[in-house]
């Protein structure tokens, strides 16, 4: 939890990815969340953490985790926006917006 909480209240924006083992989505779009988060274009700009919700029930539930899967971009302790079991532009259009603040 704590890990949690210092990654989404810094200055620099982070996308979550909510998933479980057990959805076939999160199978789907988990490893295309892992190759964007390791896109150069990135590497300054926005922080990625991949929480996995059975083992992290209490940060799921701090965060309002419905359906997964679930992205979510949060800066300085807000949040800024979240997508539901995205298409894969979806996901990065999440991204895109993390990193330039744009709504």
């Amino acid at each position: 939890m704590t890990e949690f909480e210092v990654a989404i209240s810094q200055d620099k924006p982070v996308v979550v990815g909510f998933c479980a083992t057990w959805a076939p989505l999160c199978r789907v779009i988990g490893p295309v969340f892992e190759r964007l988060s390791g896109l150069p274009e990135y590497a300054d700009t926005v922080d990625f953490l991949s929480v996995d919700i059975d083992g992290a029930f209490e940060i799921a539930q701090k965060a309002g985790v419905g359906p997964v899967p679930v992205f979510m971009a949060f800066r300085k302790g807000t949040k800024l926006a979240e997508v539901v079991a995205p298409h894969p532009q979806t996901l990065r259009d999440l991204i895109d917006q993390a990193r330039t603040g744009s709504s």
